[in-house]
């Protein structure tokens, strides 16, 4: 368990690395509040831990029966007539209670996270979470409003040095200079006060001979902050639709029903691909005593790695309409259980081999060769 939880946590936690990174320079470019960034991490969250179950349940597994066999438990074990079939069970179990954690994420709550996911990006987009405004830079507020600011304090909400143009129908200007103000909140949300204290208003009309100045202590200028459009309702995208939203989706004709057919059959080939990671991970995980290496692990994560990605492409390309389900997502899983049974079987019916000792031959072969290439190189 210990393995397990470590590397759904870290595979997880590399994931969301990557993803804040593109999160971090969007909402930076949009000019949005910092604190949606974690809001937009945590609503991805169920998919990436979703993606790390099978390669944890695969470490899990695999490195507690390598300690086991290096240590010799599991050869006292089968001495004791205590086979791997009879270790199999509680793996199941555990396999199980994956399943059914990986059905909920991948049925249930990823699509209502993507869909938050998506709903934050529209309003940073939109400037619902609300623009921050940067020292030393020009911003665009509300409506024909510009405004710099010199410093920020108190989470934004007080500025100072402060200086706003406003641009009113027919070609009225309006500029003020402030050495501070304070924002506050309407009562209605639509607009916003920026309580401006010490500063000078110019007014300028093109219809006047000259402009008015006027000098103040105190001074509200109010900001009309822009109409949030609503965002679009969810299930637009796969991505956003549960299991059994997609079961009905299927039912109808065109491409959303194509799409909806190879997302449903993905969800469902990864959950069931987790019954096979005991046998596949079990045998992987037994080494001789002579051959200690990392192998099985680097073979196992491999092969993991490479069902992952065909899984995805399969369901990318059946949900184009170029091709059926059952070659794009169902045969790469059968092919995985049937390398995974003939691992088992090979290591429950053939005792003190490992499943691999063919190609821990060729790899140790492989390492000889080169060390005798580079021992020829040498120098005299």
């Amino acid at each position: 368990m210990a393995p397990l939880l470590i590397t759904l946590g870290i595979a997880a936690l590399l994931l969301l690395l990557e993803r804040m990174l593109r999160i971090f320079d969007f909402v930076i470019n949009e000019g949005g509040p910092f604190s949606v960034v974690w809001r937009m991490l945590g609503s991805l969250a169920p998919q990436y831990l979703g993606l790390a179950l099978p390669i944890g349940l695969f470490l899990g597994i695999q490195l507690g029966f390598r300690k086991l066999s290096l240590n010799s438990e599991l050869d006292a074990l089968q001495s004791s007539g205590i086979g791997l079939r009879r270790l199999l069970p509680p793996l199941l179990l555990l396999s199980a209670g994956l399943f059914a954690l990986s059905i909920l994420l991948y049925g249930f709550i990823q699509p209502y996270g993507r869909y938050a996911y998506a709903n934050l990006a529209f309003e940073v987009r939109s400037g619902t979470l609300g623009a921050s405004i940067k020292a030393g830079e020009f911003t665009t507020i509300g409506k024909n409003i510009t405004i710099r600011i010199d410093g920020a304090s108190d989470g934004g909400r007080v500025l100072e040095k402060i200086f706003i143009e406003k641009e009113s129908p027919g070609g009225r200007v309006s500029a003020i200079t402030a050495a501070r103000g304070i924002f506050f909140a309407t009562e209605d949300l639509s607009s916003l006060v920026l309580r401006l204290q010490d500063g000078v208003l110019l007014d300028l009309d093109f219809d006047q001979p000259k402009p008015r100045v006027l000098t103040f202590d105190s001074h509200d200028f109010v900001v009309s902050l822009p109409q949030a459009e609503d965002f679009r309702d969810r299930g637009d995208e796969t991505l956003e639709m549960t299991l059994p939203e997609l079961a009905a989706a299927m039912g109808g004709d065109g491409p959303r029903a194509t799409a909806a057919e190879a997302a449903f059959n993905a969800r469902i080939v990864r959950a069931i691909s987790l019954f096979a990671i005991p046998f596949f991970a079990m045998p992987l995980g037994i080494v001789t005593k002579r051959a200690t290496g990392s192998l099985g692990i680097a073979f196992g994560i491999l092969v993991m790695l490479i069902l992952h990605k065909t899984l995805e492409f399969g369901e990318v390309y059946s949900s184009l309409g170029k091709g059926p389900v059952w070659l794009t997502l169902w045969l790469p899983l059968a092919l995985f259980y049937m390398l995974s049974f003939r691992l088992y079987y090979l290591a429950a019916h053939r005792v003190g081999s490992s499943p691999l000792s063919r190609l821990e031959r060729g790899w140790d072969a492989l390492l000889a060769s080169l060390a005798r290439m580079f021992r020829r190189r040498r120098p005299a």
